[in-house]
């Protein structure tokens, strides 16, 4: 079964978006009432097309498809590559909260992409505490948490359970309100899917079995592009407009980088360098 550019875990993630349609304008209100610069970013960013957004979603390769490469090169796995646990009780603001729900769907990726289940337990908690602070309380429903639970050493079947949950999931982000939110959360997902794969990959020997990653981490300068064009739909928010900045630092790095072969170990570091400092700022929640 081939599944979309989108992770089959992010996935997992993502469908914390397909119930908001359904929560309560209770919930809704408290999250606009908020002071939190993503309240303020949803009640005055212009919206973003659907067309459009289904666009640029559809053309962010998501954490899966780098981690997959970090695998089957035999990079070795490294759980200090993930965010802490703990680090949970450091995130307080919308925004915040959003960002690092995408920086541990990637690590949950990670370590099922690994086989590494026993850690998948913690990081599905953090997901779903991160989602009930986000007024979507329907996110990890009993019957999806009793299928992790029936299937949590088969990578296979929780791929499988993800994917069919995405059309639901597709179908949802079309008609959510909270387009920016999703945009956070993308933006983290992906930070932190290149964050592993430049840092476990550096500290890896370099062979010619392993020396075709220097080319995907490459080719991420798209995604990158990609991802901040998407943000850009809410520059006006100061939050969002310190990320973009940041970003775009990496940008600048990628972009002496024309061709395959210039890729190697010293442009890596550089461009590792700044996502390792945004990527701080993120799970610092600052």
């Amino acid at each position: 079964m081939k599944i979309s550019s989108l992770s089959y875990i992010l996935l997992l993630i993502l469908a914390l978006f397909g119930s908001c349609n359904n929560a309560s304008n209770s919930s809704k209100d408290a999250l606009l009432n908020s002071d939190d610069s993503t309240a303020f970013l949803e009640v005055n960013a212009p919206s973003v097309p659907i067309g459009k957004y289904d666009m640029v979603i559809s053309d962010i390769p998501f954490p899966f498809e780098i981690l997959d490469n970090l695998y089957s090169k035999k990079i070795p796995f490294d759980e200090k590559a993930m965010n802490e646990i703990r680090n949970i009780s450091k995130y307080n603001q919308y925004s915040s909260k959003a960002l690092n729900l995408g920086v541990y769907g990637a690590d949950l990726a990670y370590a099922v992409t690994y086989e590494e289940f026993s850690k998948m337990g913690a990081y599905i908690k953090n997901t779903k505490r991160l989602a009930e602070e986000l007024n979507i309380p329907y996110a990890f429903d009993q019957s999806m948490l009793d299928k992790y639970s029936k299937y949590k050493d088969n990578k296979d079947s929780l791929t499988k359970i993800v994917y069919e949950s995405y059309n639901q999931v597709d179908k949802a982000l079309k008609g959510d309100e909270r387009v920016g939110m999703a945009a956070l959360v993308v933006a983290g997902s992906w930070l932190e899917g290149l964050y592993i794969s430049s840092k476990t990959f550096l500290k890896t020997p370099k062979s010619p079995e392993n020396s075709s990653l220097f080319k995907v981490i490459r080719n991420q300068k798209q995604s990158l592009i990609i991802v901040i064009k998407l943000l850009e739909e809410y520059k006006e928010d100061p939050f969002i407009s310190s990320v973009i900045a940041d970003l775009n630092g990496v940008t600048s790095d990628y972009i002496n980088i024309t061709s395959d072969s210039m890729m190697n170990e010293t442009k890596l570091l550089i461009i590792h360098s700044k996502i390792e400092s945004l990527r701080k700022k993120i799970i610092e929640g600052q």
